[in-house]
């Protein structure tokens, strides 16, 4: 359980500390004062990635540019936790010691639930995939450094693609067994079976009674290693690789493909289903349920569904922190148990 959380020079907040004494947090205030930002900083300190930014752009620009940083501070019940981060290194620290992103990250995860979310994950396949490699990552650190090692090996294989390419284009000559493109292709195919194999076990852990994820590998049912070979001529063409984990999907079905029949308010649903499937399966893995984040969800919802949402049952499992605009758009159930915030206080 997270008690305090203190942000310097975190986008908009110089200096911020909540002491946080329930497990269900309730953070209400107006538009654009700071509440998303707040759980980004729990997702940045409890997954080492922020659920909307690629960089560092949540160091607050307001300082001078050679002395731009940014630092989140986080105590539990067990231990104080420092995450500092500037243009020049990142720096993390258990009760003030100095620790490596493995242990840091071990003991701690959260998974977060927004408007933006649902959009998103009906509509773009990448971050479809990304949703999966996030929740992996969480379950087993050691895979995000796969997970490099492939789009490093693809953007060798693409590279080395468009030089046979330009070949190709020039002279006629379709380089199928060369050499390095030989090399390239099989360092692919190796870390690509990886990647597909534990999505794969992952799909099936996320699906549950009430609907499954059916995962489209984009080589079909063909083995991998004989679909790259039959794509080689097609990839040296565009020079590009056509085929592989990068270019994967999956579905959401419950009993109808979701993503393509589902109503706005079944897809809300849906994906509020599969982030709470996803905090079972990583309890199942962790030993405990991650830090719940549900941004601005009120807003997306009709009254009954906000019930079936917020229900007690559901977030009590967890740590589980809520934003708002109006505090009066939680279940009064849900009011009477949580911590209340009022971020207009703060500034």
């Amino acid at each position: 359980m997270i008690k305090r959380l203190k942000l310097t020079n975190f986008r908009q907040f110089k200096n911020l500390e909540l002491n946080i004494t329930k497990d269900i947090v309730v953070i209400h205030g107006k538009n654009a004062i700071g509440k998303s930002t707040i759980l980004e900083a729990i997702s940045l300190i409890t997954n080492g990635i922020s659920p909307w930014a690629s960089g560092d752009e949540y160091i607050n620009n307001e300082q001078l540019e050679d002395d731009r940083y940014t630092r989140i501070e986080m105590e539990t019940e067990l231990n104080n936790f420092s995450f500092f981060k500037s243009s020049a290194k990142r720096e993390f620290k258990i009760d003030g010691h100095n620790t490596t992103p493995k242990k840091f990250f071990l003991n701690n995860a959260s998974s977060i639930f927004n408007p933006e979310l649902i959009e998103i994950l009906m509509i773009s396949p990448s971050r479809r995939r990304a949703f999966l490699d996030s929740v992996i990552t969480i379950i087993d650190y050691e895979y995000d450094t796969l997970l490099k090692s492939f789009n490093k090996t693809l953007r060798q294989r693409n590279a080395y693609l468009k030089k046979l390419s330009k070949k190709f284009y020039e002279q006629g000559i379709i380089a199928r067994n060369d050499p390095q493109l030989n090399f390239w292709t099989n360092e692919f195919i190796k870390l690509s079976n990886i990647i597909q194999n534990q999505r794969l076990d992952l799909v099936k852990e996320l699906s549950s009674e009430s609907f499954k994820l059916l995962y489209k590998p984009s080589n079909r049912t063909t083995p991998l290693d004989e679909s790259i070979e039959d794509s080689k001529k097609r990839d040296i063409a565009t020079g590009y690789t056509n085929i592989g984990p990068h270019r994967d999907d999956w579905d959401l079905v419950n009993g109808k493909d979701i993503k393509k029949f589902g109503s706005r308010g079944e897809k809300r649903l849906a994906i509020g289903e599969l982030i709470f499937q996803t905090q079972a399966v990583i309890k199942n893995h962790i030993g405990e349920y991650p830090t719940l984040l549900l941004d601005d969800i009120a807003s997306e919802l009709d009254e009954t569904n906000t019930k079936r949402i917020f229900s007690a049952k559901t977030l009590e499992k967890q740590q589980t922190f809520i934003t708002v605009i109006h505090k009066e758009d939680v279940p009064k159930s849900i009011l009477s148990k949580a911590q209340l915030i009022d971020l207009n206080l703060f500034k």
